[in-house]
Order: C-alpha cells, then sequence, then structure tokens
C-alpha cells in the first residue's frame, strides 16, 4: 500500500468493514480498499524502527569491522591480502605455525581470553602474513563484532613524527593512541624496524618506548610481528616495556628459524 500524505487524510471515509485486530472500523481512501488506520500506524512505527536498527547496525560495522581496511596502516600490500588461506606451507615449520596461528586466533574470539602473541623470526618467513590473516579471521567471524587494527611500528612513528609540524594530522600522537587503544585486538607489526634504522645505536630512542610503552600499558590483546630474537628485545627496549610486550605471551609464541627462508629473496 502506498503511503499516505497528510493532505489525503481529510478525503477519508469510514467504510463498514471491522479490523479483526483493533476491532475498530477500517476508512477507505478513494476507490482503494478499506484499510485500518491502527494496523498503518503500526507498520509505520515497524519501519522506522528497522531502520533505526540498520542505521545502528551500519555505525556499529564502521566502528569495529571495518577499522581493520580503514585505518590500518600497512606498508606491503600483499599483506593487506594476506588470508589463512593463501599462506602458504612449504615444510614442517610453516605449517605448524598456521596452525598454532589458527587456534590463537580462535582464543581470541572470546572476550575472557587476554593474552599477547609474538611471531618472531628472520625477515621474509610470513609472520606479517599470518598476523594479518589472524586479524581477519576474528574480523569476520566475532560475535559480536570486534575491532582489529595492523599497525606498522616503523610507519607509526614515521607518521606522528611527520604531524609534529602539521596539528592538523589525523596522525598525532593522542589520535593515534586512541585509535589503536580503542581496538579490541591490535597487530604491531615489524617490532624492531624503528630502531634498526638508526645509525647511531641499536637501542631504541626514547620517545619510541614511551610511545610504545603507553600504548601497550593499556592493552591486553596484541599479536607482535618482531625479526628480533628475546635477547635483542631485552637489550634494545626498557624492562618496562619488555614486561608490556611478553604480558601473557608465554604459550602464544610461534617461532620460525632458519628452516624457513626468505619467501621475497631473488637469487641471481
Amino acid at each position: 500500500m502506498e503511503p499516505i500524505h497528510f493532505t489525503q487524510l481529510d478525503n477519508l471515509k469510514e467504510s463498514q468493514e471491522v479490523c479483526e485486530i483493533h476491532n475498530i472500523k477500517k476508512v477507505q481512501l478513494g476507490n482503494m480498499a478499506a484499510f485500518c488506520l491502527a494496523c498503518q500506524r503500526e507498520k509505520l512505527d515497524a519501519e522506522n524502527r528497522q531502520m533505526e536498527r540498520e542505521a545502528g547496525e551500519r555505525e556499529h560495522k564502521r566502528r569495529t569491522v571495518e577499522t581493520l581496511k580503514r585505518d590500518s596502516l600497512v606498508l606491503d600490500s600483499t599483506i593487506a591480502n594476506a588470508t589463512f588461506d593463501n599462506y602458504i606451507t612449504d615444510n614442517d615449520e610453516t605449517a605448524h605455525a598456521k596452525l598454532r596461528a589458527r587456534q590463537i586466533a580462535a582464543d581470541y574470539l572470546r572476550t575472557d581470553k587476554q593474552f599477547n602473541t609474538i611471531l618472531a623470526g628472520n625477515p621474509g618467513v610470513g609472520k606479517s602474513h599470518l598476523a594479518m590473516s589472524m586479524l581477519k579471521a576474528v574480523n569476520e567471524t566475532s560475535n559480536p563484532y570486534r575491532s582489529c587494527l595492523f599497525i606498522s611500528v616503523n610507519e607509526l612513528m614515521r607518521l606522528i613524527k611527520d604531524s609534529f609540524n602539521n596539528p592538523q594530522s589525523r596522525y598525532t600522537e593522542a589520535n593515534m593512541a586512541r585509535l589503536i587503544g580503542a581496538a579490541d585486538l591490535l597487530v604491531l607489526d615489524d617490532l624492531g624496524s624503528e630502531s634498526s634504522f638508526r645509525t647511531e645505536s641499536r637501542e631504541s630512542s626514547e620517545y619510541t618506548q614511551q610511545l610504545l610503552f603507553g600504548l601497550l600499558d593499556r592493552r591486553a590483546r596484541t599479536i607482535i610481528t618482531t625479526n628480533l630474537t628475546s635477547a635483542e628485545i631485552e637489550r634494545i627496549y626498557n624492562p618496562k616495556l619488555v614486561s608490556r610486550l611478553y604480558k601473557g605471551a608465554d604459550g602464544h609464541v610461534i617461532k620460525f628459524t632458519d628452516k624457513t627462508k626468505d619467501q621475497r629473496k631473488i637469487v641471481f
């Protein structure tokens, strides 16, 4: 039935038919079939409630599911398309890593599971691929929705430092701390890259350490990828930051050894 406009209400005529639901006489407009005004009001109310629910659902998805694609800082475009399905296993180590990553992702679906995960090993062995796959698995299957975020540590530091001269940047320290702090599950990718490019020492800067400490201190569910060993992490970073990195990570470390080669290496 077409909606009735207010100007048409004056032309309504009472019919002899009675609504079986509300026990009131139906009305008629021109040659239209008789209808119940109370039924029409209930139908409109139901439609309005449905529209409100759909609008709320869209807004909720914007704040959760869509966070991964909209707000992540991913340097390698191939990682944006990473999934468990396209992760190639070529030995026992990569097969075990994929299985363990799936198991941990399933644990992250439970809100009572609060722990960090560390994926460690040489560059190019698939740590970032598995980390993104874990995020996508949680992002796509969580009920209710969870917000997931993938952040390259090196890119994060670059953008924040660039914002020092641009207060209007969306990548200010305050904005990024708020965004990262709100994520239900976070990947900090390539921890240590921010220090390995420093020429004067292998130590991460005090500012970087303070920033990372502030981000991790309020979190209980973070996936960290790194090329560093535990000994290198403990040498480069402040013990308080190391403690936050290792929070709940016991039993949740996926370690690649020399058995797995750099998949991106070109031999010529």
